[in-house]
């Protein structure tokens, strides 16, 4: 198996039969014993959310102006 592969295995969950809901869940949270558990699920959930608004972007599924009105909304 590939590192890659043996990375999403272990870390998101791809081979637990989950639903992309729960396999993305469990992901975020990670484990329960980590250390900084909380500041790494906030990390995590960040990226999850910048990723997902640039591949929406990207995709013309977003425009600037609401990439704008989301932030505005997020400092708000």
């Amino acid at each position: 198996m590939a590192m890659k592969e043996e990375i999403l295995a272990k870390e998101t969950h791809k081979d637990d039969g989950l639903d992309v809901g729960r396999r993305v869940l469990y992901t975020l949270v990670g484990e329960q014993n980590t250390p900084n558990r909380q500041k790494l699920q906030a990390d995590r959930n960040s990226k999850a959310i910048a990723v997902l608004l640039k591949t929406l972007h990207k995709k013309h599924l977003l425009t600037d102006d609401q990439i704008d009105e989301i932030l505005l909304e997020v400092i708000s």
